[in-house]
């Protein structure tokens, strides 16, 4: 941290608490310390009833209050916090400062993101004792500092008082908060106990602080939300091993990690192989290169299963993998990922479990997490639709693809808006500053590096559809009663898990059904909106809306048919060894695959699930929402921003 006199609010507030600490001599960073208070984590004994934190095979499985970041509670703020931002800061630099007075210690620990010497980051994150668990995670995740990096003031500073709730709720303060000085590295994470708060914490500084520099011309690059690896094959064009440097862009839930720790089943007798660099954040610079950020892996562990992620698997149920909210066998101390129960969540429910396994443990791996050379990049979305399993990009194409950064919600999410769009520029939720800037610096390192190959992937399904299952009038008895409850909570009850369907070319497949929901009809209209729907209610039971005019209907959403991990294993193949045949899809201007070895391509033709109408309102809805999206960036070059019309 900067050691001037001029300091700002938030680095004054980091050297005050430090000081103090250190005075008191309550400034702790012993690991051995740290990791015998994180095996008596109170929250994970609480809720696991167990002994201790440990699984059968003897590695930590971690239980949080809080499972998923506090985006809507995160604010960055550019030069000086506003009023309020400031009086948060100085509440939680009084409490901190009353806690040492008690005789409480503060834990620190300092770590290194990234290993490039033009792209390293020492990063210092302090902590209250009672979550030591935090720290162990964060020294797994990342690296060491190197010698000559120990006992320097670091570059950025993230502070956590994960216990801040009750603490504020006395004072009139907000319970959960983080507050991200962007400028001057101090991020202060206020009533979260998630891991995902530190990681994410420390990337969104080190990535802003990448692209000041960029743009002063100082070296940097652009943090981009993208696992890597290298993909090598034996190219039928050039009869040669060929090693691709590749980039997999993805929402939280599309696959990123999936496909960026994943062998692809290439052929090991040509000498066919991948290796592993990277499943989260890289600095892409402008010169085509790709500078990793951290040592291990840091999954998602719903239905993580051998047979289709094995490289995985096998490091999530390693002794040295690191487990948090995932459900622990309190007879046989073993994980299930396909459980999900857990204590803190309205619910009962937590769909975030998580792992940190360990990347070296992973077969197809080497020392390194840079690729030398980007020469594939993939944006992965997850549709259940019209959207082909792969598609390949202009620079222009790829481009908006960046932008948009598209996917859907999930029930998980929140049912009233599942299969709804959702889009996140880069499929990146950490950017600091203009996101139209972001895309423009994308476009440009594209432009610098035209020997880079862009594709789209669904990792979604193909062919899916809403249907209607019953409808009944508001009005009727006990009617409102059961959409209030689904409102608040309650599933639609349904007996069917599958629905068999004909297609339009006479073949009876069968579909998942993904999910049940309630919406509301009024003549022509359809009402989703959880808002729309609870803001009915209460004109309803206010007699100020007559539910005569409505109907509850019980509509089922079917999952298309599923775009497997060895579809998109088969298409990457394809692509690595330069033996797909493309051809022009009319509607988008993108190349779609014509042939694929291994692939039977009628499973994603659109004319056999939906009629020539229903085409065509899809693709108008899809473009209509891309052009209203793109739009929005005022500042984003005319040629992606006007791609779409």
């Amino acid at each position: 941290m900067d050691s001037s006199d001029n300091l700002s609010p938030a680095k004054e507030l980091v050297k005050r608490i430090t000081e103090k600490a250190r005075k008191a001599k309550k400034f702790i960073g012993d690991r051995e310390r740290i990791e015998s208070l994180a095996l008596k984590d109170k929250v994970t004994l609480e809720a696991r009833g167990t002994r201790d934190v440990l699984t059968r095979r003897g590695s930590p499985a971690f239980v949080s209050r809080i499972t998923s970041r506090s985006a809507p509670q995160t604010e960055i703020f550019f030069g000086l916090p506003d009023e309020r931002q400031a009086g948060i800061m100085e509440a939680a630099a009084a409490y901190l400062e009353e806690r040492l007075q008690e005789g409480m210690s503060l834990l620190f620990m300092d770590k290194m993101m990234g290993l490039h010497d033009g792209h390293t980051h020492h990063c210092r994150t302090v902590l209250t004792p009672d979550y030591a668990r935090l720290l162990v995670m964060w020294n797994r995740l990342v690296f060491d500092l190197p010698p000559q990096g120990r006992g320097h003031e670091p570059q950025q500073v993230q502070i956590m008082i994960p216990e801040w709730a009750d603490h504020a709720r006395q004072k009139g303060l907000p319970p959960v908060c983080i507050l991200v000085d962007a400028d001057s590295g101090v991020t202060l994470a206020l009533g979260s106990d998630y891991f995902g708060e530190v990681k994410k914490g420390h990337l969104r500084m080190a990535m802003y602080r990448e692209k000041q520099r960029l743009l002063r011309g100082d070296g940097g690059g652009l943090g981009v939300h993208a696992g890597g690896k290298v993909i090598r094959a034996l190219d039928s064009e050039t009869g040669k091993l060929e090693d691709r440097g590749a980039l997999f862009f993805g929402l939280s839930g599309t696959g990123k990690t999936t496909l960026s720790v994943h062998h692809f089943w290439l052929d090991p007798a040509r000498q066919e192989t991948v290796i592993i660099r990277q499943d989260d954040f890289f600095v892409l610079s402008p010169s085509g290169e790709a500078f990793g950020t951290e040592d291990n892996a840091y999954i998602k562990t719903e239905g993580l299963e051998a047979e289709g992620q094995p490289l995985l698997y096998a490091g999530a149920v390693s002794p040295h993998a690191l487990l948090e909210n995932v459900y622990i066998d309190p007879e046989t101390l073993e994980a299930d990922f396909f459980r999900y129960d857990h204590p803190h969540v309205p619910g009962g429910l937590c769909m975030n479990g998580r792992g940190i396994v360990i990347r070296r443990e992973l077969d197809f791996t080497d020392n390194r997490i840079d690729l030398d050379r980007v020469d594939l990049i993939f944006f992965i979305t997850r549709r259940e639709t019209i959207i082909p399993p792969v598609m390949k990009l202009d620079q222009e194409q790829a481009g908006a693809s960046f932008m948009l950064g598209e996917s859907i919600l999930t029930s998980a999410a929140d049912p009233t808006k599942a299969g709804q769009s959702v889009m996140d520029v880069g499929t990146n939720p950490f950017i600091v500053g203009s996101k139209g800037e972001e895309g423009n610096i994308f476009y440009d390192i594209l432009k610098r590096n035209p020997g880079i190959q862009c594709f789209l992937f669904n990792t979604g399904g193909f062919g899916g559809r809403d249907m209607d299952l019953e409808a009944e009038g508001l009005s009727e008895p006990g009617v409102l009663d059961r959409l209030k409850s689904y409102l608040g909570g309650e599933k639609p009850a349904t007996a069917r898990k599958k629905i068999i369907r004909e297609l339009r070319d006479g073949e009876k497949v069968e579909f998942k059904v993904n999910l049940v929901r309630y919406e509301l009809s009024n003549g022509d209209k359809r009402i989703r909106d959880k808002s729309r729907l609870e803001s009915i209610c209460r004109e309803i039971e206010k007699g100020k809306e007559d539910p005569t005019g409505y109907k509850l209907l019980k509509v089922c959403a079917l999952a298309g048919q599923k775009i497997k991990i060895q579809d998109s294993a088969a298409f990457i193949r394809g692509i690595a060894r330069s033996n797909v045949t493309w051809k022009r899809e009319d509607y988008w201007g993108y190349q779609v695959p014509a042939a694929v070895p291994g692939v039977d391509l009628s499973r994603f033709d659109e004319t056999r699930y939906y009629s020539p109408e229903e085409i065509k309102a899809l693709k108008d809805g899809l473009r209509a929402e891309r052009i209203a999206w793109l739009h929005g960036f005022t500042d984003l070059d005319p040629r992606i921003r006007n791609i779409f019309g």
